[in-house]
């Protein structure tokens, strides 16, 4: 086993006021055992992705080409050249994709008036309440421009490198363990297409990522593709699908439970190939459409954390996955860095909740790790079951609700101690009963429905307001 000394962690960092974040802190906060507890924020506000950043007013016609050190404009920097430096994934319509009695935390309810699926601006203030009670603990306006093991061994520490908006010089400080909460949609993850470097050489102002995307104004009356069938690319595409020309063309590699039915869409799998030639693409079918004026990629994001200095193993391949890690948390040479929510199609805050539970009860010494050996064993069994590549972080429903349990359940065998606040076991995340479970695999059906009820779709407060009905049939995992 890998027994964490008692005491032997004291002062913990956390990179991140988003929603993991936050939940990190206060799971760690309730086992008072940690002398200190910082959060990094360089924002000026919680939240994380859940903040709204305005683009600048026009984008850039041109690109310079040496980005990334090369003299030709590639994709990625096509997509990346007018954002700005705090930019979020957020756009004016967005409504989550969860039913709002789902995705909250487990110790506090949206409002009691909250449309069914919350807009970004009631998500927003919501996360600003969850952290009105530990708001003296984070440090806004701070970069953090380094975290590394001390002396290379991170028994003795991690020194972390910050600089505050405000100062010039930068401060090192000293840690016992850290939690890296700073998200992963900040970073486009752009597909592997021929020809679509070349394409932006041509026309680099008709390529866009959903990163960028604010409102459906650009898209006007011109013929557009939107590559990807995520929930974010599905509620793009309903959005551009109502005002550009028609029809409104999507490719999706499978047809997603999200996808849009908007009238005059144009549906086709995977996207093959750009031919910038002929302004067309080229479809897994054979099917080519030409005169294409914009593509919006909504093809996700990379996994990114630019602060960690280089250790061994390194945590990121390629941006596609995040290793090595046990249980998507622990770094198996290094358990005192923690990562939360690297996992994907999930249900973010609870499930964060439970990883931050998993996360201070290890570091408070009630619980322990396997050895390194079979935490190994653990991570190359997830790559025989679901692959190497993004598959590997991918919990797609009931794969979340099947993960949620595990941690649920190896956070109650913890050792008791009257120290805890909430009792001698803890603060506990929320055990999903059988209607939660229900209501998370119709989730997508239930935003569809929702959807269709236009603009007074914001007066509708439950799911039985759309029809769907629990009949007490549904399984826990």
């Amino acid at each position: 086993m890998t027994q964490i000394t008692p005491g032997a962690i004291k002062r913990v960092a956390i990179i991140g006021a988003g929603p993991s974040g936050l939940a990190a802190a206060k799971y760690l906060l309730a086992e008072n055992a940690f002398s200190e507890i910082i959060i990094y924020e360089q924002r000026n506000s919680v939240g994380g992705a859940w903040n709204y950043t305005p683009l600048p007013p026009k984008r850039q016609s041109s690109v310079n080409g040496d980005l990334n050190g090369s003299s030709e404009p590639n994709a990625l920097d096509v997509v990346t050249a007018n954002l700005p430096k705090l930019n979020t994934p957020m756009y004016e319509g967005l409504e989550s994709n969860l039913p709002h009695m789902l995705m909250q935390f487990s110790d506090t309810p949206f409002p009691e008036r909250t449309q069914l699926f919350a807009r970004r601006d009631t998500v927003q203030q919501y996360l600003q309440d969850y952290a009105s009670d530990i708001i003296s603990m984070i440090r806004f306006g701070h970069e953090v421009h380094e975290v590394r093991p001390t002396g290379g061994d991170e028994s003795h520490g991690w020194e972390i490198t910050t600089k505050a908006t405000a100062e010039r010089e930068s401060k090192v400080e000293r840690f016992d363990a850290v939690v890296a909460a700073n998200g992963h949609c900040d970073w486009p993850l752009l597909p592997k297409v021929e020809g679509l470097d070349a394409w932006c050489k041509q026309f680099p102002d008709s390529l866009y990522h959903s990163v960028s995307f604010k409102n459906p104004k650009a898209f006007e009356k011109k013929r557009v593709l939107l590559v990807g069938g995520g929930p974010s690319g599905a509620d793009i595409g309903r959005q551009i699908a109502r005002v550009c020309e028609h029809p409104f063309l999507s490719a999706q590699p499978k047809k997603s439970p999200y996808h849009t039915d908007e009238p005059d869409t144009r549906d086709y799998s995977t996207l093959v190939a750009l031919i910038p030639d002929e302004r067309a693409a080229k479809f897994a079918d054979g099917s080519v459409e030409r005169n294409i004026d914009a593509i919006i990629l909504c093809t996700g994001y990379a996994y990114s954390f630019p602060f960690l200095a280089p250790i061994d193993p390194a945590i990121k391949d390629e941006g596609i996955r995040a290793l090595p890690l046990y249980q998507y948390i622990f770094h198996i040479q290094h358990p005192t860095l923690a990562f939360i929510e690297t996992p994907e199609m999930i249900v973010p805050f609870p499930l964060a909740e439970c990883q931050a539970a998993v996360i201070a009860r290890v570091w408070s010494s009630r619980l322990t790790l396997p050895n390194r050996h079979k935490m190994q064993d653990w991570r190359e069994s997830v790559v025989r079951e679901r692959g190497a590549a993004r598959e590997f972080h991918a919990l797609k429903p009931p794969l979340d609700l099947e993960y949620m349990k595990e941690m649920y359940d190896w956070s109650s065998t913890a050792t008791e101690t009257a120290a805890c606040e909430g009792g001698a076991g803890g603060k506990m995340p929320k055990r999903w009963d059988a209607r939660a479970c229900w209501v998370r695999m119709m989730a997508a059906e239930m935003k569809k429905a929702f959807n269709a009820r236009g603009e007074e779709r914001s007066n509708v407060l439950t799911y039985e307001e759309l029809g769907f009905r629990f009949d007490g049939e549904g399984n826990e995992p």
